[in-house]
């Protein structure tokens, strides 16, 4: 069976490797430091789903989830996100923004398996 693709959407480079620890067994993982270079990925790869986080520098996650949304074959792509942030409004706006799922690091490792299996109807 062929793995479901995961792009992860992070400015830490520790956060990518340890989510590629995490989901590297199950599924075909990239990881980029941007949203910038998630879009170029996105532009020219197939992904199953993206893990996104809100607190980056340039391109924070909101304005990278309107990006991804607004090109038409993208649009329905499910989106987790995956954040440190705790401000409550941001929390409401992330939860109301259409995403699969909002998880707050540190994520627990069985959480982001269920969360992500839910998602993508493999359980």
């Amino acid at each position: 069976m062929l793995k479901k693709k995961i792009l992860a959407i992070d400015d830490s480079a520790i956060v990518l490797k340890q989510l590629q620890n995490i989901l590297d067994k199950k599924f075909d993982f990239v990881g980029v430091t941007s949203g910038l270079a998630a879009l170029k990925r996105l532009d020219n790869e197939v992904f199953d789903l993206v893990l996104l986080d809100l607190e980056m520098p340039v391109m924070d996650g909101f304005a990278t989830l309107t990006s991804i949304r607004q090109r038409e074959v993208l649009k329905d792509i499910p989106i987790i996100i995956l954040t440190g942030t705790r401000h409550k409004q941001k929390v409401i706006k992330g939860i109301t923004s259409g995403v699969a799922g909002y998880i707050v690091k540190p994520a627990d490792s069985e959480q982001l398996l269920a969360k992500i299996e839910t998602t993508l109807g493999l359980r």
